[in-house]
């Protein structure tokens, strides 16, 4: 049975049960910021559990995308090593909220193991919670498993744990095969090799842990399962590992093309590979892009993981993003975002590993800087903190660290390598406290249960009566707001925007009876309940009181204006840039805003103008812009393009201008496109790795701009004494005679300070059969010393210079050793002998290196003891 068949029949064998089949959440979790990722399947569900959201369905059943190389649910280091262990993998689960419990759960399980996969009964074993009398009598008297294949184990390995630091958790009964390798005699749970393969994991969450470790119970008792995919594939198919199934053999069959060994040689760098750019494939296209913390970490050490275990196979080279065409293709038609966004998947890969290259480099010169602290002491043993800190910080690989350190005639500190690295690992579990989201205070649950969702008017007017529900502050209800005091309301209905999907909360004010209250933002913590953040300006404002609440013209104006040109610029941007362009994220405010695009150049100004020309003559066009609901598959279908990353409602609402663009989208905008006037790109840069960054500005801001700048340009035209139009010429005039000039005093520096008027030759000095002249000059820069350097080698050809100057209040230095003498000392370890002596530090080549200090009152004594410092180098006696 192959893995397409396996999900497909489990999917329809609960379907057939009463199940809800949901699509799989992101990677990234929708609804839990204190996770990193979605490592099980339940994660998505845990407010239905909790009671903390309503329950649209009783039963549900998934294949869940899942990732466990981050926080608590880390397996990054046991991929390869084991039979079955990955970061990415599908997860089948099937979950009841407060409907059926563990015998449903445990006799379901039994069939589909059974009768759907067939799997041999005598060859499964069952473990459950040591104090779980009820699930032990189901699979011993209901369905007959024989006691000695049904153990008893304790906490460790059948109670289940809440999905990050809080919600449900419970015991649980997990089906384990026996497999074909026998092994020594044991049983799950005292298992020394893997002769047991856990498949199923059916948890039976009844507890509700909250983050003081109380367990009360759960307001929604249920059910929650999880089994691997590529676990059951493995036993079905009758391989001996996960990686050896269909659904991942084309990956290494892909890799195995590239590289000079086979697989079966060293299967373990294949193994790393095929998983490790799975997880890439997915994170990238669940939007989450490489970085140096949190989710982007784990992404960056993946791709660095899988690009080390590639050079063990000769891949030295960029690979990893032609590999991961074979995931798309294996797994696009279940998972279509790989499909939709295969460009920027492959494109994001390339770039990072072309980054590593780069890091590898750094990390070679960073290893040669320990060598040589190393020789200068006469130690022998490379420090592991030194290997972990050119791991972890410029992700250069240990092994490789290791091999040129073994080739150099060193010995490496593993040990301390080890202990390092578990130091940082503890360090990272504790220190993740989520994705930087606030938890959510609990009184948004009371007032959210208290009243029924508020209705949102603000498309349509921007003013509407209401009634005030409820005052919130400090995470508190309270009766009223007195004057001066700040706080949160709620209306039974509102005009105001809440804060979503980039574009900024409404401004306003709220006008009673007895008090004026403006409103300075407006957020929404939790689906349809709309806060509006205000400070009563006059008079009381109280629970239950009448207002006229109305939004500020002139900012959402403007707001909806940039907004529906965000949309424009997207469409603007895949018309001059190509289809690979897509939004990465955006900030939508009055003044401005900035629009976010996956891209992987910089844009040149002939190009940033194409687009802001093109943008401009989508305004110009006056085209309408439409607002309708749609099936989601429906929009995607009918070519709605949608947010980089973001998971959306079955229906949605679909933002259409002209034949122009169409776009999924939530936000306000403009009747038509001619509304928004005009239309300026201020600025254009890189944020990250293959994303780029444009701010603009349209309407009655873009004048203000416009004309700020125009102002700026007649200032410069007076202080040029010259017309506006003249202005570029008689700056590129300014600029070629500051250059000329500029020329002209370095010339001259170095006549002065290496012409005759000063016999620098006199001052050499012999130490052994080494010259060495040691000068301090006057008034040079780092490049005047470096043309000094160049002068003085022609008149010694042979020897030691070191040149040092103060220019600027900072001291330079520049060492220069002869071709013919750097076996035996080392311009850089010259430079770092005396640097300190300044204040600075420095390095270079063996032939030349240089430095900077910040005390050069030190400069003449540093200049002194450059003698005692080749003296030693040297090896020479005074």
């Amino acid at each position: 049975m192959k893995s397409d068949e396996i999900r497909a029949r489990y999917l329809d064998f609960f379907r057939q049960r009463g199940h809800v089949i949901e699509r799989s959440d992101k990677l990234v979790p929708s609804n839990d910021p204190t996770l990193l990722f979605s490592s099980a399947g339940m994660v998505q569900f845990k407010p239905y559990y909790t009671g903390e959201a309503p329950v649209p369905y009783r039963r549900a059943a998934t294949a869940q995308k899942c990732l466990r190389a981050g926080g608590k649910a880390n397996d990054l280091d046991e991929v390869g090593k084991t039979t079955r262990h990955m970061t990415f993998f599908e997860m089948l689960g099937n979950f009841s909220f407060g409907d059926y419990f563990k015998r449903e759960a445990i006799q379901w399980a039994w069939e589909f193991s059974t009768q759907v996969a067939k799997l041999d009964p005598e060859l499964i074993w069952v473990s459950v919670y040591e104090d779980d009398d009820d699930a032990y009598g189901i699979w011993e008297k209901e369905i007959g498993i024989p006691t000695r294949r049904l153990i008893r184990l304790g906490a460790k390995d059948n109670f289940w744990g809440p999905a990050g630091d809080t919600g449900a958790c419970g015991p649980c009964s997990e089906l384990h095969d026996r497999g074909r390798h026998l092994g020594p005699n044991s049983t799950p749970g005292d298992d020394p090799g893997e002769r047991f393969i856990e498949f199923w994991n059916l948890v039976f969450p009844q507890f509700d842990q909250q983050i003081d470790g109380s367990r009360p119970p759960l307001k929604n008792r249920g059910i929650d399962t999880g089994m691997g995919l590529e676990r059951l594939a493995a036993l079905l198919q009758g391989v001996e590992t996960v990686f050896d199934i269909d659904g991942i053999t084309p990956i290494i069959h892909s890799t195995e093309a590239l590289a000079q060994t086979p697989y079966k040689k060293n299967p373990v760098p294949y193994r790393v590979i095929a998983d490790h750019v799975r997880a890439l494939a997915f994170l990238v296209a669940d939007g989450v892009l490489p970085g140096n913390e949190g989710r982007g970490y784990v992404e960056r050490r993946l791709l660095r993981r899988a690009a080390r275990f590639g050079r063990e196979l000769g891949l030295e080279q960029p690979f990893l993003y032609k590999v991961v065409h074979t995931v798309i293709d294996r797994m696009g038609h279940q998972y279509p975002e790989l499909v939709e966004n295969r460009t920027q998947i492959e494109k994001v890969i390339q770039t990072e590993e072309q980054r590593f290259q780069s890091t590898l480099a750094r990390g070679m010169d960073l290893l040669e800087e320990i060598y040589d602290k190393m020789e200068s002491s006469g130690v022998k043993i490379v420090p592991g903190s030194e290997l972990f800190r050119l791991h972890d910080t410029y992700g250069f690989p240990l092994d490789l660290a290791t091999d040129i350190s073994e080739d150099r005639g060193y010995t490496v500190d593993r040990e301390g390598f080890d202990t390092a690295m578990a130091k940082q690992r503890e360090q990272a579990r504790s220190a993740w406290t989520g994705s930087g989201e606030q938890a959510l205070a609990p009184v948004y649950r009371v007032v959210q249960d208290e009243n029924p969702p508020v209705p949102f008017v603000g498309y349509d007017t921007l003013a509407a009566q209401a009634k005030v529900v409820a005052i919130l502050r400090n995470g508190q209800k309270l009766e009223a707001l007195a004057e001066d005091e700040e706080g949160e309301v709620l209306l039974d209905t509102t005009p105001f925007y809440a804060a979503s999907g980039g574009q900024v909360g409404d401004t306003g004010i709220l006008e009673a009876a007895t008090a004026t209250v403006h409103v300075t933002d407006t957020k929404a913590p939790l689906p349809k309940l709309p806060l509006h953040v205000a400070k009563v300006t006059q008079g009381t404002l109280r629970v239950g009181d009448g207002v006229h609440a109305q939004v500020d013209v002139a900012s959402r104006t403007a707001t909806q204006a940039h907004h529906t040109a965000t949309h424009l610029l997207q469409a603007a941007l895949q018309d001059v840039l190509g289809d690979h362009v897509h939004q990465a994220g955006s900030l939508v405010a009055p003044e401005r805003f900035r629009f976010d695009f996956t891209h992987f150049e910089g844009i040149d100004s002939a190009r940033l103008l194409d687009i802001e020309r093109e943008v401009n003559r989508y305004i110009r066009s006056d085209e309408p812009v439409a607002i309708s609901q749609m099936d989601i598959n429906e929009a995607r279908a009918a070519g709605a393009m949608a947010l980089f990353g973001e998971k959306y409602d079955d229906v949605v609402r679909v933002v259409q201008v002209g034949d122009i663009s169409m776009e999924l989208c939530g936000g306000t905008h403009v009747p038509r496109t001619g509304a928004i006037g005009y239309f300026k790109i201020l600025s254009e840069s890189s944020i990250s790795a293959g994303v780029r960054r444009i701010e603009a500005v349209c309407g009655e801001p873009c004048v203000n701009v416009i004309q700020a700048r125009e102002g700026d340009l007649n200032a410069v035209a007076q202080l040029l004494n010259s017309g506006l139009d003249e202005v570029p010429a008689r700056v590129q005039a300014l600029i070629d005679e500051n250059r000329r000039l500029a020329r002209e005093v370095a010339k001259w520096k170095q006549a002065a300070a290496t012409g005759g008027a000063i016999d620098y030759m006199s001052k050499v000095l012999d130490i052994g059969d080494v010259k060495l002249l040691a000068v301090e000059m006057d008034g040079q820069d780092p490049a005047g010393l470096r043309a000094a350097l160049d002068s003085l080698r022609e008149k010694l050809p042979s020897g030691v210079l070191v040149l040092g100057s103060v220019c600027d209040g900072k001291v330079a230095l520049c060492v220069g050793v002869s071709k013919d003498l750097t076996s035996r000392i080392r311009a850089g370890d010259v430079v770092k002998e005396l640097a300190p002596m300044v204040g600075g530090g420095g390095g270079g080549r063996p032939d030349m290196a240089q430095a900077g200090g910040k005390t050069p009152e030190k400069l003449s004594e540093t200049i002194a003891a450059a003698k005692d410092v080749v003296m030693k180098l040297l090896g020479t006696q005074a």
